[in-house]
């Protein structure tokens, strides 16, 4: 008869029903509940208190911002059972938190929809790409079913090295993009000479371990399919014959997984061995070791950074490959002796000696630690709000990479058109009823996450007037008929903050803006989310190829109902006056709050320092950034490859940014640096390039000489076309090919000077009050606050 939790772990309906009361618990909280700054939850379902990664990211928070409010829920194992009270508190506090972090296999979290302005972050517990995990398990014993929601919610997911992050999008079920290479926070003191003297001699103290004796650790891994599965054969070691062997002038020490019995518990009569089972964490024995014994545990990257010898005892790898494999081929791990004979053992461990690939090993494996992995995750993703320095548009576009214009079934397209503004109003109509409150919602879907533009004027308006609320609603439209059901009940939210705000911000069309029926105690913003006015958008490209269906926009009011639209320049209030439909004096001059990161000294350099920290080959060289601008049909007009050799050859280094909602394999000759967007590339940049994005902007805000590389230039005027003079108004040298583009490069063609009077033209920074460096966010929040107090 299986077991009740056997029959959990087959089915993900069951799955989901198990955590049911957590997730609907979780998902009324979401809803009617503030985001508390600085609320900082670490979880766990494998340690009893603080330990490891989190242990060393709890201190490293308290450290940063002593007014942190840091909250740990733990259980030993899966196996221990849950208090009541965490049916109360655990959706609470996980609903309400800034950062959720956990660093192992977390079940009950997994059907929660992370809120956009929350992040769920993975900091495994194993360094490295070893044995398989997660979704890289399917069709293997013990791997992933059909239909599993398991570790696809986290936000983001750091990692030891920039070679294993698409081991871990495949292991989670990520995209790329949220796999960070930023370290592995317990690594950091094996950086600190110090700190592994203290450890060696806290070991031989608390053991009884002479000065003179050598120490041998053994540590292997377990094998099962996970926690609650997990075994090991305790007599695949002769202990006696092992312990004789090695002689009086070695100590054999035995760390057993935690996820299994420790070998003093298994083989009671065992003698000669010390078993260490009882400490944790491994990380003192592994300083205090002289040699590491292990099969196919992940200890082998941390033991790696101390350069000591590594001996591999794998007497089942036939049958471990076959039930578990690994990323790589197991030859890729051996750094040391491999030994399958229990015989041979005694004599490997006394003749071990480092193994000469070290520094190739640790590069790919472990090439983000530098002994501040805990500094940059906690600066970086804990205590930085969710959406902070992820890629912000490259062009002005859509949400939906499709194309939008009805050219097919149109009286039908208008018909759902039409129905669904009738709808949308009917719905809306109880809840005009309610009375407004001092609330500003922001409501976006062109980002999959809360984009930096809502973060920086939260921030301000927050800072200007905290008796004003504001809420962040950000979610694409998802393909599908049924996820499009989940949107339409996503709108009621939006529905009851509209009714109850008195502001509403909006960063691309959105139907709760244009569709409803407002009333005057509402005031409506766009806050476009492109800079400038380059390529033509909105209600300036109706019947154009890139465009919507005249009829079917007027059908959904496309753009209608604005109160106030804002611009970057004077020279863009004609453009976006056309784009919106609107009259002039309804278009205000004032950046987007984005334009104050870019220009912050301080934001900038330590965007450098993380630019170069993680790929560490950009540094000392000259940098061309390509940002090809975002189109429908999803491709980039310019052979990339052939690029980055031809500016090779003069001595330029390429990197390649496309638009997020573009999916473009260059191949490894170009290089794309990711975890990184084009606005951060442009820090680092010497020359941009692109042909029609509206990352044009941002390159010549900071000084970017500029080059235009335009093979298609007449067809995409005739599907696009441009509010400026594209061949008279650009700040650098306009080519059709890759040797013309080199030619301009080589002389010079593109100038700072040109760039910045680009710039100066269509992006007019207002004059920061004071010492303030958020100038553009402020004046933001001064028009919503005003909006918000009438």
């Amino acid at each position: 008869m299986p077991s009740v939790r056997s029959v959990l772990r087959r089915s993900s309906i069951l799955q989901k029903w198990r955590w049911a009361p957590y997730a609907l618990s979780y998902a009324v909280l979401a809803r009617f509940t503030r985001v508390r700054s600085a609320r900082i939850v670490f979880l766990s379902d494998s340690r009893a208190d603080y330990s490891g990664n989190l242990a060393v990211l709890r201190d490293e928070v308290m450290r940063q911002d002593p007014d942190a409010e840091v909250i740990g829920i733990f259980k030993h194992s899966l196996r221990a059972r849950r208090p009541l009270r965490d049916m109360v508190r655990l959706p609470w506090l996980v609903a309400t938190a800034q950062t959720v972090v956990v660093d192992d296999f977390y079940p009950l979290i997994y059907p929660f929809r992370i809120r956009p302005e929350s992040r769920l972050l993975q900091v495994w517990h194993a360094a490295g790409a070893f044995k398989r995990v997660g979704y890289s398990r399917a069709g293997l014993p013990g791997g992933p079913i059909p239909g599993s929601i398991i570790h696809r919610n986290y936000t983001d997911v750091t990692v030891s090295s920039e070679a294993v992050r698409v081991n871990y999008a495949e292991a989670f079920g990520v995209v790329l993009d949220r796999v960070k290479p930023l370290g592995v926070p317990r690594t950091d003191v094996f950086f600190d000479a110090r700190a592994i003297d203290d450890a060696r001699r806290a070991v031989r103290i608390r053991y009884g371990i002479d000065d003179d004796t050598r120490i041998a650790l053994y540590a292997p891994t377990f094998r099962g399919n996970g926690q609650l599965t997990a075994t090991f054969d305790y007599d695949s070691v002769d202990w006696a014959a092992l312990t004789r062997d090695l002689g009086d002038d070695w100590v054999l020490l035995v760390k057993m997984h935690p996820f299994v019995v420790p070998l003093a518990v298994a083989r009671p009569g065992t003698s000669g061995v010390v078993d260490v089972s009882a400490d944790r964490e491994i990380t003192q024995l592994l300083m205090a070791a002289d040699v590491l014994i292990t099969d196919y545990s992940s200890t082998i990257f941390e033991y790696a950074l101390l350069r000591r010898p590594i001996v591999f005892f794998c007497p089942d790898l036939d049958g471990y490959t076959a039930d578990r494999d690994f990323y790589y081929p197991f030859r890729d791990y051996v750094t040391g002796v491999p030994i399958t004979d229990p015989g041979r053992l005694a004599g490997a461990i006394r003749t071990a000696e480092a193994g000469p690939n070290l520094d190739d090993f640790l590069e790919r494996f472990m090439g983000a630690c530098d002994g501040r992995s805990a500094e940059r995750i906690t600066r970086e993703l804990i205590l930085t709000p969710h959406g902070a320095g992820r890629p912000a548009a490259a062009a002005p576009g859509g949400s939906s990479p499709a194309p939008t214009r009805a050219t097919d079934a149109i009286g039908l397209r208008i018909l759902i058109a039409h129905t669904t503004r009738i709808a949308v109003n009917v719905a809306y109509a109880p809840l005009r009823l309610l009375p407004r409150r001092r609330k500003v919602v922001m409501i976006s879907r062109e980002h999959d996450s809360v984009p930096d533009d809502f973060i920086d004027l939260a921030a301000a308006i927050e800072r200007a007037d905290p008796t004003i609320r504001v809420v962040m609603l950000v979610r694409m439209v998802p393909p599908g008929f049924l996820a499009q059901i989940g949107y339409a009940f996503h709108m009621l939210t939006q529905l009851y903050h509209v009714a109850t705000s008195r502001v509403l911000v909006v960063d691309t069309y959105a139907m709760v803006a244009s569709l409803l029926d407002h009333d005057g105690g509402l005031t409506v913003m766009q806050i476009w989310h492109a800079l400038g006015a380059f390529k033509k958008f909105g209600l300036s490209i109706l019947d154009h190829e890139e465009g919507r269906d005249r009829r079917l926009a007027a059908a959904m009011r496309m753009h209608q109902g604005y109160d106030i639209v804002l611009a970057s320049g004077a020279d863009c209030r004609p453009a976006f006056a056309e784009a919106f439909g609107t009259t002039a004096d309804r278009v205000t001059v004032a950046p987007l709050p984005r334009v104050d990161r870019l220009l912050d000294p301080q934001r900038a350099d330590l965007t450098r320092a993380r630019i170069w920290a993680v790929h560490p080959h950009l540094r000392e060289r000259q940098i061309a950034v390509f940002a090809p601008t975002f189109r429908l049909d999803g491709t980039v007009t310019v052979d990339a490859a052939a690029l980055a050799r031809a500016l090779a050859a003069i001595g330029i280094h390429l990197v390649v940014k496309v638009h997020p909602l573009m999916s473009v394999d260059f191949g490894a000759e170009v290089d794309t640096a990711p975890g990184f967007s084009t606005q951060d590339m442009l820090l680092v940049a010497d020359h941009f390039i692109t042909d029609y994005s509206s990352a044009l902007f941002e390159a010549t805000l900071l000084g970017v000489p500029s080059y235009f590389l335009a093979p298609d230039l007449d067809d995409y005027i005739a599907s696009r076309d441009f509010y400026l003079d594209y061949l008279r108004d650009l700040p650098g040298p306009i080519v059709r090919d890759v040797p013309a583009l080199v030619a301009a490069i080589s002389a010079g063609a593109g100038t700072v000077e040109a760039a910045r009077a680009f710039a100066g033209r269509w992006v007019q920074v207002p004059h920061p009050a004071g010492a303030s460096t958020t100038p553009c966010a402020d004046a933001i929040a001064a028009l919503v606050i005003c909006a918000a107090t009438v």
